[in-house]
């Protein structure tokens, strides 16, 4: 794999993707975390001393990140939804902790000839993280479907706080599960809510109520306008006809990104990699653009 000397990749970083992805398609795990910014983490070194009572809001950013974009990091930065007739509170202005989620297994795409590799997209999660802010960790979860995905989260959540918890017993009170927002774009909401990705459209329902729902994993959405993705008339209503009642419970919420940005998508900057033209370079962070030429990929 080419790489630059200076490339900001932490030392071992590759190995341990790698052997991540390993232990992944060997069926040893469903979750791996590749990358924390410190063995703390989901907590904020000064929480994770100080204690904290509540329950950490942890937002997901699951993507094939192939490569990751500026639309990818828009909707990374972005912040949490309170309920609108509440003020949100000063501790609810911004995340605990953010995770970059790659998925082997996804519901609609596999790996191509002149893909990057699972590696390669890791790494380049990483250098994106370097620009999306503090405690930012990265993983690699072999799970299609955002159901199945919130079931291993949850469960990975409860072994990591129990173990971090564990020392610190007698200062912080009883563990709370992380509150998880997911965050998407709207033609992925539209595949959440498509039921050929489940068994029948009653089992669909059944499955985003448990998701969504305060009395069950309790998890949020956010979602970012895509207006320049092609979506069919008939799955997109039926779609947007399952999500209303989330949307109108406050469980689903919409951001606007920037116009230049909700624009923007992976397959943009393959086809002009591709085509040989130095404009891609405008859809990605400047670490990203720098990789992508590094390692030659998807010329």
């Amino acid at each position: 794999m080419r790489r630059s000397p200076s490339s900001p990749l932490p030392p071992g970083f590759t190995s341990k993707a790698l052997g991540s992805l390993q232990r992944l398609q060997q069926g040893l795990s469903t979750l791996e975390l590749v990358h924390t910014p410190h063995g703390h983490w989901p907590y904020r070194p000064a929480q994770f001393h100080m204690g904290k009572s509540c329950p950490l809001r942890v937002s997901v950013l699951d993507s094939s990140f192939n490569p990751p974009t500026l639309a990818h990091l828009a909707l990374a930065r972005s912040s949490p939804r309170g309920p609108t007739d509440q003020a949100v509170s000063a501790s609810e202005i911004d995340y605990d902790a953010r995770l970059l989620l790659l998925s082997v297994r996804n519901a609609e795409k596999s790996l191509v000839p002149g893909d990057a590799t699972y590696v390669q997209r890791l790494e380049m999660m990483y250098l994106l993280s370097l620009d999306i802010g503090n405690n930012v960790a990265v993983a690699i979860i072999d799970q299609p479907t955002f159901v199945g995905k919130s079931t291993i989260l949850h469960s990975f959540f409860q072994s990591k706080l129990a173990s971090l918890h564990t020392p610190l017993a007698a200062g912080m009170g009883a563990l709370h599960r992380p509150k998880l927002t997911f965050l998407l774009g709207s033609d992925t909401l539209v595949r959440v809510f498509s039921p050929k990705f489940y068994a029948s459209e009653e089992e669909m329902t059944r499955l985003l109520q448990k998701f969504l729902s305060p009395d069950g994993q309790d998890c949020q959405i956010i979602c970012a306008h895509r207006p320049n993705v092609t979506i069919d008339e008939e799955v997109e209503r039926r779609a947007l006809n399952a999500y209303r009642k989330f949307v109108d419970r406050e469980r689903i919420h919409f951001i606007d990104i920037s116009d230049d940005e909700q624009t923007l998508s992976s397959t943009q900057v393959r086809v002009t990699v591709a085509a040989g033209k130095d404009d891609w370079k405008r859809l990605v962070t400047d670490l990203v653009a720098n990789y992508i030429i590094e390692n030659g990929l998807y010329v």
